[in-house]
């Protein structure tokens, strides 16, 4: 496979085709809609057409695998990031065959970079296009999705067909539409102190973390803030270093925690018993560091206690009150993400030593004030614990505090009409839409709509864990079985039990 494929005659339609058989549009061509994309060409049982639409990014890429940055890397290693749970070895085989030096090794404990990884998943992409049966094809479309809505109904028993409008004008019609529609820019910072507006509306307050024009923007010796201190605060601080900066850099989180660095895991087994699900935070924190503990006295890093854990993460999620999974997000969710979240070990290095070397401080507080003049920006952090104050000075500000989920807080044209007429509704944790466990979209009514889907990191409500590729394959996988096994089902006869992942559902 090659990283860049040429465009087939089947990537090149603008519009809805003509062409006989059954539609399935799929609202973003980052991963995770790629991914089902594939499944969906490479299964299809009869006459189909796949209609990926992507507005912005490369396909395969999203926001995620976008970064031309070759410093950039995966946080999770290379024998982990298969595009298909059948297949393990697949993405290392694929990184074999180019000529990296022998640098992937054969147990694959390597982390390599997340451009390579979005070329990757465009040659997933376009094997999929030409293994895949003469009657199934790829539409793809470059435009905005602005509105979805049901159709008329359609002819013997079928389900309505849904009409996805795109901003230029363009219809697409579609038997099944699926929103992969992965992450949204971070909210703004919560500020109202006098001039804060002027501040955050001013080219110094870079609220996308990504836009590589605006940091390469930052003068090399201007100190810098950032908000946040996760991965993302870490891939501005590596961009930032990469093109040579020199000045200070502060980045501010309520608890001050960096990821932690990646080591070689042994597999080791969990605690858990397959058949006996935890139902409070504190008994899964308990249990795991006690399993943590063991495993420490027996050799193993706390590290494989932890991935041990991983399997079990969704029955886990399940298995909480609602109440129990506020208490997690409130109190225990950034302890538990820079432990599951890790940098990689290249990557923690150049972290460790821009600390060491005095450049990058990492601050642990609140930003409450933002005020804007002639000279850059005045910053006021109050301190965790009620520790007074720090004032910074800066240039720029970024906002890296992780992507935005709370879907009532989006405006993005497509996100609004979906919720302001009730085909879709936020989840009451704000973490995406409210869906079923198999991405099934859950109306303003409480009612499940069939043949819309949710897939990807829009779907965490009932999963919690649906932002890492071994869990997003498994989905994909899932969702395309079900897609096709749903396509030629009669509206009166009884679906498979999966199809749904439930009845209508009701908020707990």
């Amino acid at each position: 496979m090659s990283a860049t494929p040429p465009p087939s005659p089947s990537t090149t339609l603008s519009d809805h085709s003509p062409v006989s058989g059954r539609h399935i549009a799929i609202v973003g061509a980052g991963f995770t809609g790629s991914l089902l994309a594939a499944h969906l060409l490479r299964s299809a049982p009869g006459p189909l057409v796949v209609h990926l639409i992507e507005a912005g990014h490369p396909t395969g890429a999203g926001l995620a695998y976008s970064t031309g940055n070759s410093g950039h890397l995966l946080n999770v290693r290379a024998y982990n990031m298969s595009a298909y749970p059948d297949d393990p070895r697949h993405f290392l085989r694929w990184l074999w065959g180019r000529d990296d030096g022998g640098a992937i090794p054969p147990s694959g404990h390597a982390f390599v970079s997340r451009g390579l990884y979005g070329a990757y998943v465009r040659d997933v992409l376009d094997e999929a296009q030409r293994q895949a049966p003469s009657h199934a094809r790829l539409n793809l479309i470059r435009g905005e999705v602005v509105d979805l809505r049901a159709g008329a109904r359609a002819p013997a028993g079928l389900p309505a067909p849904w009409q996805v409008r795109l901003s230029d004008g363009r219809t697409i019609t579609a038997d099944t539409a699926a929103l992969c529609i992965g992450h949204f820019l971070p909210a703004p910072p919560p500020l109202s102190n006098p001039g804060a507006a002027d501040a955050l509306a001013s080219p110094r307050f870079i609220g996308d973390p990504w836009d590589g024009a605006a940091i390469a923007a930052i003068p090399a010796d201007a100190p810098v803030a950032i908000l946040g201190t996760g991965l993302t605060m870490v891939d501005t601080v590596l961009s930032l270093l990469d093109q040579g900066h020199r000045g200070v850099i502060t980045a501010v989180s309520r608890r001050g925690l960096l990821p932690q660095r990646h080591q070689e895991t042994r597999p080791y087994t969990s605690f858990l018993h397959p058949e006996v699900m935890p139902h409070t935070v504190l008994d899964v924190l308990i249990a795991l560091k006690a399993d943590a503990r063991r495993a420490a006295e027996a050799g193993y890093d706390w590290r494989s206690a932890f991935d041990a854990l991983r399997p079990h993460h969704h029955r886990i999620w399940a298995s909480l009150p609602m109440e129990e999974r506020r208490r997690f997000l409130r109190h225990a969710r950034p302890f538990w993400e820079v432990h599951r979240h890790r940098m990689a070990p290249e990557v923690a290095d150049r972290i460790a030593a821009a600390r060491a070397a005095g450049q990058l401080t990492i601050l642990a507080g609140r930003l409450t004030a933002a005020v804007l003049d002639d000279d850059g920006l005045d910053l006021t952090i109050a301190a965790r614990g009620g520790a007074g104050e720090h004032r910074l000075r800066a240039a720029a500000l970024v906002n890296a505090t992780g992507t935005n989920c709370d879907y009532a807080r989006i405006r993005h044209p497509l996100v609004r009409s979906l919720l302001e007429r009730g085909l879709a509704r936020p989840d009451d944790l704000h973490l995406g839409l409210d869906v079923t466990e198999a991405g099934a979209v859950i109306n303003a009514e409480g009612e499940v709509i069939p043949h819309l889907l949710a897939l990807g990191p829009v779907s965490k409500a009932p999963l919690w864990e649906m932002t890492a590729v071994p869990e997003l394959r498994g989905q994909c996988a899932q969702a395309a079985a079900r897609i096709l096994a749903r396509l030629d089902h009669p509206a009166g006869a009884v679906p498979p039990a999966d199809a749904l992942g439930s009845a209508p559902h009701h908020r707990m």
